[in-house]
């Protein structure tokens, strides 16, 4: 392949008086001086027309640019506040150019407004919500919600949880072969009082139509229990639910554990993870890291009181004599003490 050379402007001009000296020299034409360079004859005159300086590649006249005079016509309409958003958009400047006889695309007013940055300005506003102050005792506040497995109809597959605002402690778990209904919402209730002793007193929930039945509302009126519906489109609210949601689909759901050929085991996998969520998952969010069941209870196992009198060890001492007293305490293991969930619950 022929490869071509790039000369700079001072090379080019030092061409240019070598070939005019070479002939005066030689006698010869510009013809053979050039061929024994290695210089085209074209390009030799081309460096001649620009004395040897490099010509701009932009071209001298822009094609279908769009006048100044146009363009702040089109600002002006995009500043005027006194215009409806719909007016001051892309489609409704081009419309309003047609009134002064312009005729001008949506496509072209938006790459105008692009040039001077202003194709950006109208913007959707962040939505406001309110976030609940935290639960201060345990059963105050409990949180509901399911995870849609599948939506194989009719046959939904569902798993439906229940967690403790105050502690996070995952209160039941079900998993369900079909959507949620109202008599599911019960039955969790249900469970909570046959395991802990009371109900919650107010159960937080969003507004699907099982949750906002008219059983759901009369069984829980019956039993003083409060229902407080998060706002539509906003899972913030929800917040302990739905993290324990993404915890539980992390190390779960989406683990090789959970074998979708045997889903008749879905409820043993799911009360087994529950009681390892509950009793040994230290809360990233707890600043002591101890775990659901050691907050509602407040009774902290062995492993959590070494590890919290080695740190309270190691601010005073230094980390050499905490590492010491670790390294002593390496063989014991971690014992629960039995627990009362009747002792747990609110009265």
């Amino acid at each position: 392949m022929k490869k071509y050379n790039t000369f700079t402007d001072f090379e080019k001009q030092r061409f240019l008086k070598l070939v005019e000296s070479e002939c005066s020299r030689l006698q010869k034409l510009k013809y053979w001086i050039l061929r024994q360079l290695g210089i085209p004859a074209s390009t030799y005159y081309d460096w001649v027309k620009t004395d040897g300086v490099t010509k701009s590649k932009a071209p001298k006249t822009v094609w279908n640019k769009t006048p100044d005079w146009i363009e702040k016509i089109v600002l002006k309409i995009r500043d005027d506040t006194s215009l409806y958003q719909l007016e001051r958009s892309f489609v409704g400047i081009a419309n309003q150019l047609m009134k002064y006889g312009i005729f001008m695309s949506s496509v072209g007013v938006w790459e105008v407004l692009s040039r001077h940055g202003r194709n950006k300005q109208f913007t959707e506003k962040k939505r406001i919500y309110i976030i609940y102050p935290k639960a201060s005792k345990f059963l105050d506040v409990v949180c509901i919600d399911d995870i849609a497995l599948t939506n194989w109809k009719p046959r939904d597959l569902a798993v439906f949880n229940a967690i403790d605002e105050y502690s996070q402690e995952c209160l039941t778990i079900t998993f369900l072969s079909h959507r949620v209904r109202q008599n599911n919402v019960i039955d969790l209730l249900e469970t909570i009082k046959r395991t802990y002793g009371s109900y919650p007193k107010t159960v937080r929930l969003d507004n699907a139509k099982a949750h906002a039945s008219r059983k759901v509302k009369r069984y829980c009126l019956r039993h003083h229990i409060k229902l407080q519906f998060i706002d539509a489109g906003v899972p913030q609210q929800n917040w302990p639910v739905e993290t324990f949601n993404g915890v539980i689909e992390r190390d779960l759901i989406h683990s090789n554990i959970w074998n979708w050929n045997q889903l008749d085991q879905a409820q043993s996998w799911l009360d087994e993870y529950r009681e390892y969520y509950n009793t040994k998952k230290p809360l990233r969010a707890d600043p002591l890291q101890r775990t659901p069941r050691e907050i509602s209870t407040g009774i902290t196992s062995k492993t959590t009181q070494m590890r919290l009198k080695n740190r309270l060890l190691r601010k005073h001492r230094g980390q050499i004599i905490a590492r010491r007293a670790m390294m002593d305490n390496v063989d014991k293991q971690a014992i629960f003490t039995t627990l009362n969930l009747s002792e747990m619950c609110v009265n």
